[in-house]
């Protein structure tokens, strides 16, 4: 009784100025609604914790996700998306590696229709026969797109070799071969498997009082089915260095490496998303400017350090012609294993993130992401809020401290005529 008490209290407190309601239902859904002033705006994104891990097919939940919003018991996809234009706004959905959601945008005035067909989404989804037919077809059509593609082709094998053995060695679209296998019943299952409420977050971010919403989004919210849907924690290092080499037509050498990096919940991770903009962030880049300014080797190069519940890994890419590519591999892992930086450098990158950051919270919708991101990758939504000033901590010597706890072993692909 006492537990149950507790998941019903509400957290009220205030975040840039504007009220932040927190709470957690009895069925273990987290509820997050911030309030806003403006022109009627209401946006909203649901997250649940699942993405690939414990797929029976690989690529279920994206094609799951790419069709929840088209049908349901109640509505047709015409209908679905009515509810939401009829007021200038959109319903989407998708899925990534750790997670997949399902959002939407409207207005004050039409909250009521949209917060009822999302409820029929969530109780009673109907994918339609020729719906499943056609998402199959596209999404074999993107995953064969991909390999026409220098980067998406080379990281198609580096998920491969770094992620052995973890839901991440696909991406989220899956196999050709399980794609094909897919029906109604493998959609169904997957949906009743996910949805759990202790995998759920839902974030609203609007021109409403929480207190006027808070009783319909408890009903809707109230009807996720109580309980986990437990994913994995192990997580696979690299320790071995290993160069694949993929032939393939074309002009253009693609050379795409992996190193160990820190997991989320570490303080590291804030110092190596810094790292990941120092070295591949536009043209101020070390990449960019020690291996396309200086020597002369890259079409395009960058580095990016993804946000994953296990296995963390930091990327580094760069494109070249083939006569080049030794010289390119060879230079990039020197620019990385052995980094001279100084602070006016590292200033610069925080800058950049802190800049991207800022201006991609615009928007109610991202507002509302951002705010869920944070709570079901296990951060804590109040991460939002201290985002930059993580990120404003990192200096050039706690970054080179924090590069000698990481080993020098790394794998990479490189594409090659």
């Amino acid at each position: 009784m006492f537990k149950l008490i507790l998941a019903c209290l509400m957290l009220i407190s205030s975040v840039g100025g504007a009220k932040m309601l927190e709470r957690e239902l009895p069925n273990g859904v987290k509820l997050l609604i911030k309030e806003t002033e403006g022109k009627g705006i209401v946006s909203a994104v649901m997250f649940i914790r699942a993405g690939q891990h414990g797929e029976t097919k690989r690529g279920e939940t994206h094609l799951l996700m790419s069709l929840i919003t088209k049908n349901t018991k109640n509505y047709n996809s015409y209908q679905i998306a009515s509810a939401f234009e009829d007021y200038g706004g959109y319903i989407y959905s998708s899925s990534a590696d750790d997670y997949s959601e399902i959002g939407f945008s409207t207005h004050a005035e039409g909250l009521g229709k949209a917060l009822e067909v999302f409820k029929d989404i969530l109780t009673n989804p109907s994918p339609q026969e020729e719906d499943i037919e056609r998402e199959k077809r596209n999404t074999i059509v993107n995953i064969r797109s991909k390999r026409e593609k220098g980067f998406q082709y080379a990281m198609e094998h580096l998920r491969k070799l770094t992620y052995n053995g973890t839901p991440y060695e696909t991406s989220p679209l899956g196999t050709e071969e399980d794609i094909e296998k897919i029906d109604k019943n493998d959609l169904l299952r997957r949906w009743k498997e996910i949805l759990k409420g202790e995998n759920v977050v839902f974030a609203l971010v609007g021109d409403v009082k929480a207190e006027q919403v808070l009783p319909k989004l408890e009903e809707i919210l109230r009807a996720i089915p109580s309980g986990e849907y437990k994913l994995p924690s192990e997580s696979v290092q690299i320790d071995k260095t290993q160069v694949l080499r993929v032939k393939r037509e074309g002009t253009q050498a693609t050379i795409l490496c992996a190193f160990n990096a820190p997991p989320k919940d570490s303080e590291d991770y804030f110092t190596f998303k810094v790292l990941a903009s120092l070295l591949g962030d536009g043209m101020t880049s070390k990449l960019f400017k020690e291996l396309r300014e200086k020597k002369g080797y890259a079409y395009a190069t960058f580095a990016f350090y993804p946000t994953r519940l296990n296995s963390p890994r930091l990327f580094s890419y760069v494109g070249t012609s083939p006569e080049k590519k030794e010289n390119a591999l060879k230079d990039m892992l020197k620019v990385i294993k052995e980094l001279d930086t100084n602070e006016e450098e590292v200033e610069l990158a925080k800058k950049k993130i802190i800049g991207d950051f800022l201006l991609d919270h615009q928007t109610r919708i991202r507002q509302a992401w951002y705010l869920g991101f944070y709570e079901v990758m296990g951060f804590g939504w109040q991460m939002d809020a201290k985002y930059t000033e993580k990120i404003e901590e990192v200096s050039a010597a706690k970054l080179k401290e924090t590069l000698t706890k990481y080993d020098d072993k790394y794998h990479c692909v490189v594409v090659e005529p």
